[in-house]
């Protein structure tokens, strides 16, 4: 008799527990796969918000280190509270804003003939490179160009001024912008401002200016700073603004249509530094007499409606009133270099006694994560207020992440928003704006 043949197989409810082990298994490794990606998008974010704010720092300190060099102090560096870039004006709980002054240590001209109108130089005014609209140049009393007067020697002449139009190569005219200073506003946004309109006031007056031994020509950089905000995909639909910190060199940079520029000298002619910058606050150390410790303007006492930029007041404040901003000697614009004044300016709130530049920004990542409620830079990390300056018990002001912020505004408030965000601060000293003497080039490439 033969033996029965048993088939051999899964019934169905092994079946049915093997798929269901296997489907946990494959789920854990789902769930622990996509924990895995989210851990690294998380980690990638925060390496590029702080990749981001490095980048901004490293680019706005080597700027700062290179502010006044061969540039009178109070030009080297002007400030701008709280700075509303889409309406170009002051405007609280806005980022602040700074621009640079630096002489261009490879350019020099002599001048065969100048006026108000008109400067005309030996040869072309670069070699590879033309001059944009908006240009600011100096010229500046040569030596030996003074005779008898000692004091062009140590202390030459010079007047600032400002490109009018496209200077192409091999053009040795270079037109000047006729627009008088009290009619050039100072703006991080536009052309250089009341500073850099000197042809008429105080203009080629001194005799060394015409003096055989011709004057010379210098190029001024400028870099202004300042955070904007941009619909990178531009559409209406998704409004969502991404934050940039911008510089603006003063030109007329070349547009979609024309390489000489669209002859306007605005916002459009800026260039990105850094993504998802969304705050940056700055405070400036100043070397006076009158308080002991320095004061710091931005910190110690907040600066008030209208002090910044454009809008500077002659006013200096005693010890207990308020607003205190920054504060010039009668005659705008001045300069503190000559004997008879220098002494008072350097012990008043005047720009050109800057010793310190304390830079604090605020990055954010380029994309939200839905993930988070987003970081809090406006608070302790656990949850509590800062003092914003309140003293402690021993009179010491506890560090906190932002100094003489008002309440910013949804754009540029450092919280929430789904972000992740880093915080960096750094002090940046510009040794140059110690200068006393302003000084000719000696080198045939500039000085």
């Amino acid at each position: 008799m033969r033996k029965p043949i048993h088939s051999r197989g899964f019934t169905l409810l092994e079946l049915l527990v093997g798929a269901a082990v296997g489907a946990v298994v494959l789920l854990g490794i789902s769930l622990t796969f996509i924990s895995q990606a989210q851990q690294y998008q998380a980690h990638a974010s925060r390496r590029g918000v702080q990749a981001n704010a490095r980048q901004a720092l490293a680019f706005m300190e080597s700027t700062l280190r290179m502010a006044g060099y061969g540039v009178d102090p109070d030009r080297a560096i002007i400030p701008y509270d709280s700075f509303n870039a889409g309406a170009d004006a002051q405007d609280e709980g806005y980022p602040d804003a700074f621009v640079v002054h630096w002489r261009d240590p490879l350019f020099r001209r002599n001048v065969t003939a100048l006026n108000a109108t008109t400067l005309t130089v030996d040869s072309p005014p670069t070699p590879t490179e033309p001059i944009r609209r908006g240009q600011i140049l100096m010229v500046i009393c040569s030596p030996g160009s003074g005779g008898s007067d000692q004091s062009v020697e140590s202390n030459p002449p010079h007047v600032f001024v400002t490109v009018g139009a496209y200077v192409a190569n091999p053009q040795v005219d270079i037109p000047l912008d006729p627009t008088p200073a009290n009619a050039a506003p100072n703006s991080p946004l536009g052309a250089p401002g009341r500073l850099f309109h000197e042809q008429t006031t105080p203009g080629f007056t001194h005799a060394c200016f015409n003096s055989p031994i011709r004057p010379q020509v210098v190029l001024i950089n400028r870099a202004a700073f300042y955070v904007d905000l941009f619909d990178d995909d531009g559409n209406p639909a998704t409004p969502e603004r991404t934050p940039y910190l911008m510089m603006h060199q003063g030109l007329d940079n070349p547009s979609a249509t024309s390489a000489l520029g669209d002859g306007v000298i605005d916002r459009n002619d800026a260039v990105p530094v850094a993504e998802g910058i969304e705050q940056l606050q700055v405070a400036y150390m100043l070397d006076t007499v009158d308080t002991n410790p320095p004061i710091i303007l931005g910190v110690d006492t907040p600066m008030g409606p209208n002090h910044y930029g454009e809008n500077w007041e002659n006013i200096k404040p005693g010890p207990t009133e308020l607003p205190r901003g920054w504060f010039f000697n009668a005659g705008y614009p001045t300069r503190p270099f000559t004997d008879q004044d220098m002494l008072t300016k350097r012990q008043d709130d005047h720009p050109a006694n800057i010793r310190q530049v304390r830079i604090t920004l605020s990055s954010r990542s380029s994309v939200p994560d839905p993930q988070i409620v987003g970081d809090n830079l406006m608070k302790r990390r656990d949850g509590s207020d800062y003092p914003d300056g309140t003293p402690l018990a021993n009179g010491a002001v506890p560090w906190r992440h932002w100094e003489n912020l008002e309440v910013p505004t949804p754009d540029f408030t450092p919280s929430g928003g789904h972000f992740y965000r880093a915080i960096l601060r750094q002090s940046i000293s510009p040794k140059n704006l110690q200068m006393s003497r302003q000084f000719a080039p000696v080198n045939q490439g500039g000085g």
